[in-house]
């Protein structure tokens, strides 16, 4: 799978530009705040719908324009999609609110969103992936599930209608109602919960699974095999591992039930997949807590591209792999293990660097496409 081309209209402080990508390595450098992230980040749009950096759309139109056109073409298995993205805000002329309207299309047939996802699934690796690590269970949760939503699709929709329903438990938790009455319509609720609940958390464990299995190769090749990274998912409905959809929801039914009177005094849903977490360990040190930077980087790192070569095979090639300002996050050697790498695997990859110099130690740059981006221009050098 490649990007071979993109046009933008005023997109962020992106003008009008066009570029014609490399099928193997395309390299972005100039200084901050020129616009390298915003070439990477439409990229990532052109083949998702929507960015990785904002969950606000009228964000990606340039501040004093009114639409933005994204425009590309895509190669998939030997098919071309010609994708076109239209951003634009309308005002309402009763109370001049703006609204967005988004209009896609894809070989010019209408598409909503999903249809983009079910046929795209680049990897995106910034220096605020190390959050996966060091921040909260949320944070890693969701790289977990967009893993798992690339890989299989349908998830999006388990997931989607279990945040759907609980909110509606939580809502009728927070109801001044008597608890008699709530009790009795939370029983609806819950089944649903508990069917939902355990499909993800069946998911959750076995993709879990695949992805320890490879970023532990990874992560014993940069590390010379001095160090071994694993994956160990912890949930609060099971204490003990088990991959039997009628066990997990046994047992998820009754800590429902258990802790229904702190669910009243609290408020909220005390039990399920959305308070689940996972560890991510090196030999026997959890890294969120006792993980050196060097450390860190090395197992997201990992688990980027062990995400990388789980979509190969299931799409039987590899998706284009968005590398935003992590060159200068790693050592040497990193650098040179990645993109040696990629250069193995013909993986397309766009870099985004604020010197050159961070990657002249490789030969493969040589046939790299190189741009330099200025003031929201950018020149092929």
């Amino acid at each position: 799978m490649n990007v071979k081309k993109i046009r933008l209209i005023h997109f962020r402080n992106l003008s009008d530009l066009s570029i014609n990508f490399n099928s193997s390595l395309n390299i972005f450098i100039g200084n901050n705040a020129q616009g390298k992230t915003n070439i990477i980040e439409s990229i990532y749009t052109l083949m998702r719908g929507s960015s990785y950096r904002t969950a606000d759309d009228s964000n990606l139109i340039n501040w004093n324009k009114g639409k933005t056109y994204i425009l590309g073409e895509v190669e998939r298995n030997e098919e071309i999609f010609h994708i076109n993205i239209l951003l634009q805000n309308n005002e309402k002329s009763e109370n001049q609110t703006t609204q967005l309207k988004k209009i896609i299309k894809v070989n010019k047939k209408y598409q909503k969103k999903a249809g983009l996802f079910k046929k795209f699934n680049p990897i995106i690796f910034t220096p605020e992936d190390l959050q996966i690590i060091k921040s909260a269970p949320s944070i890693r949760r969701k790289f977990l599930d967009e893993v798992i939503i690339n890989i299989n699709p349908t998830y999006y929709q388990y997931l989607k209608n279990y945040n759907r329903i609980l909110f509606q438990r939580n809502t009728l938790l927070k109801n001044e109602r008597s608890k008699h009455e709530i009790t009795n319509q939370l029983a609806a609720w819950d089944q649903k919960i508990i069917e939902l609940g355990t499909l993800i958390i069946l998911y959750r464990i076995k993709i879990l699974q695949k992805i320890n299995q490879k970023a532990k190769i990874f992560h014993q090749m940069m590390t010379e095999n001095k160090e071994t990274i694993k994956l160990k998912y912890n949930s609060n409905v099971l204490t003990d591992y088990t991959d039997d959809k009628e066990e997990i929801s046994k047992i998820m039914n009754l800590k429902l039930k258990n802790a229904l009177e702190k669910d009243f005094q609290l408020k909220v849903t005390t039990i399920g997949p959305h308070r689940d977490d996972y560890f991510i360990m090196n030999n026997t040190v959890d890294l969120g807590i006792y993980g050196s930077q060097g450390q860190q980087r090395t197992a997201v790192l990992s688990l980027k591209l062990a995400e990388l070569e789980l979509l190969k095979e299931k799409e039987n090639e590899y998706p284009p792999l968005l590398l935003d300002d992590v060159m200068s996050e790693l050592d040497p050697e990193r650098r040179i293990f990645l993109i040696q790498l990629i250069k193995e695997r013909a993986v397309q990859t766009f870099i985004t660097s604020i010197r050159l110099d961070n990657l002249s130690e490789m030969d493969v740059i040589k046939s790299a496409k190189i741009f330099q981006v200025k003031n929201g221009t950018v020149e092929e050098q």
